[in-house]
């Protein structure tokens, strides 16, 4: 049997404060990501030429959340540059679109947040770029960076935090894939809508 893209596949734990914790990290990402972009237009092509008149990459540069989410795409700085230029708007409004997508199942649902299976790009993409997020703080921007010890000793609760988010995108993710295997979904009648 095939599964549906409505049929849920995972569920998050939001009980005991975990949804909030989850809330407002999202907000501070989404914070964050904001920065990157021009100011909004519902003209098409106004947006088009924001886009274009804008160069968000020394933005991310500045921070290092956000340095480690657009790693560079080669190891030449001039075309570096290019592709940041090219790619980090689109790339921006994706990860944006996704987390504001967690945050509103965040918003429907108490305690267990039931995941379809059209929805677990999203989650995973967002939980992936949460840990990247935080990343930084313990390891700094390079691309293969390894957490400095000192820092992880320094921030154990931050440590904790990133395996938290490691834990539920691999939980994500075999969930989905041993639902896709049996061919059925999580009874949706299990989940309380807020």
């Amino acid at each position: 049997m095939t599964l549906g893209d409505d049929q849920l596949v995972w569920a998050f734990d939001g009980r005991d404060g975990r949804d909030g914790g989850l809330r407002a990290m999202l907000g501070f990402y989404l914070e964050h990501l904001s920065a990157l972009l021009p100011p909004p237009s519902d003209d098409p092509f106004e947006q088009i030429v924001a886009d274009l008149a804008d160069d968000p990459t020394n933005r991310m540069l500045a921070d290092p959340r956000l340095a480690r989410l657009y790693p560079p795409a080669t190891d030449q700085e001039q075309d570096a540059d290019e592709f940041w230029r090219g790619s980090i708007h689109d790339q921006t409004r994706i990860r944006i679109a996704a987390a504001e997508k967690v945050t509103a199942a965040l918003d429907e649902w108490v305690g267990f947040v039931p995941v379809s299976l059209s929805e677990v790009d999203d989650w995973a993409r967002t939980l992936g770029a949460l840990r990247l997020f935080w990343y930084a703080e313990l390891a700094g921007t390079e691309r293969l960076a390894e957490p400095v010890a000192a820092v992880v000793r320094d921030n154990p609760g931050l440590h904790d935090l990133i395996e938290w988010l490691g834990y539920l995108l691999e939980d994500l993710l075999e969930m989905r894939g041993a639902c896709l295997s049996a061919g059925q979904g999580l009874d949706p009648e299990q989940f309380d809508r807020a």
